[in-house]
């Protein structure tokens, strides 16, 4: 597997030579591999989980309309959790009833870590779309579990690089009150000790919740010397907007789950001069054209704008879907499913929206802290920040 292709050009070129070998009967066409995939279509993460179902369904199409995985379709069931980690285990244990392949999901860290198990334990592969570096640590209880956004701790590692750099040692944090916000705080503060950076106060918030004077008043008690903010919408357009009424005079920062164009839109210009911590398919204009990574974000941005204009501009959000589905394609290329899928996933090269995966034995997302990238809100638009 040491030659294996590494972008979705030369896996859609596989596929199409598969489609093109010598004519068979209709009776004997290779059965289709089942994928299943659990998003979060409605509730708190739908921001999320509607542009990455979209996603995953162009995906599939572009690989079916070039012939397959050597001549195997994919067939695509999805599952709606509503945001909802019992609803996300529910549709996990139903998927897994008509023995998929591999499963493609959750959209967050709460529902993904909620799965997680019931996947290790059917031994069928499970590929997150949540952020948390828990989703698959430890190694040894998540054999099975693989993760497409660049972990947490490089997000919270990359964040900090920059605060440094500025001299803002003490941070106050906002996050949101579960497993996203919640393990985003214990990395960030741990990442934090090698910086000399400390979390000097720490507030939840609900992922709905409309108001954060409370939260705010405490941050600026603390008095700290930045602002993080570590959740999604629509609680991140509360934040941004409670803390321009409020004149707060540090500087905000916030980490990829609020990296999505909805967020500027929302906020308008509240959230100008936020800086964030995102991937390049937030950026992807200002790349040069030399860029690894340039033209499937250019083809994947193109083909999203064209067939779901109803979901909002193309994000990085709907960019994990895209790649999971890639990734998954290039495993079984080498392997149909069972331990030998799960063996191949452990050896994916692909270059995808989200960055360069590279996936080994012991580790199960395959990028690092150069998947990341600082963005600025610039009058409502991502500007890439060095």
């Amino acid at each position: 597997m040491s030659n294996r292709p590494s972008t979705i050009a030369a896996l859609l070129a596989a596929a199409a030579v598969a489609s093109c070998a010598a004519a068979r009967p209709a009776s004997a066409a290779p059965e289709p591999y089942l994928v299943g995939a659990v998003v979060s279509e409605s509730g708190p993460a739908s921001t999320l989980g509607r542009p990455a179902a979209d996603s995953i369904q162009l995906a599939v199409d572009e690989i079916n309309a070039a012939g397959g995985i050597g001549g195997h379709r994919l067939d695509l069931v999805v599952a709606d959790d509503e945001s909802n980690p019992t609803s996300a285990v529910n549709a996990l244990r139903r998927l897994l009833d008509r023995h998929p392949v591999a499963v493609i999901g959750s959209s967050g860290t709460p529902t993904s870590l909620a799965m997680a198990p019931v996947a290790e334990a059917a031994h069928v592969p499970l590929v997150s779309l949540g952020s948390s570096a828990q989703i698959v640590e430890p190694l040894a209880e998540r054999r099975w579990i693989f993760k497409i956004p660049v972990a947490d701790t490089y997000i919270a590692q990359k964040l900090q690089q920059a605060m440094k750099a500025r001299g803002l040692t003490r941070i106050a944090m906002i996050y949101r009150d579960d497993d996203y916000g919640k393990t985003g705080v214990a990395h960030f503060t741990e990442t934090g000790k090698a910086f000399g950076i400390q979390v000097v106060d720490a507030e939840p918030i609900a992922p709905s919740a409309t108001d954060a004077t409370t939260q705010l008043t405490h941050v600026k008690a603390a008095n700290p010397q930045a602002v993080l903010v570590w959740t999604t919408l629509p609680s991140a357009t509360v934040v941004a907007k409670a803390y321009r009424e409020l004149a707060l005079p540090y500087p905000l920062y916030y980490s990829e789950g609020s990296a999505n164009p909805l967020f500027l839109a929302q906020a308008g210009s509240a959230a100008n001069g936020v800086i964030f911590a995102t991937e390049k398919a937030a950026v992807a204009n200002e790349l040069p054209a030399s860029d690894p990574q340039k033209n499937v974000l250019v083809h994947y941005a193109t083909e999203f704008a064209k067939r779901y204009p109803k979901d909002g501009p193309p994000s990085i959000f709907g960019g994990f879907g895209y790649d999971a589905v890639f990734v998954l394609a290039d495993a079984l290329r080498h392997a149909s499913g069972g331990e030998a899928l799960r063996s191949a996933l452990e050896h994916v090269s692909y270059v995808g929206v989200s960055g360069p995966y590279h996936m080994t034995p012991s580790d199960h997302n395959g990028l690092g802290i150069a998947a990341v990238e600082l963005a600025e809100d610039v009058d409502g638009k991502f500007v890439v920040r060095r």
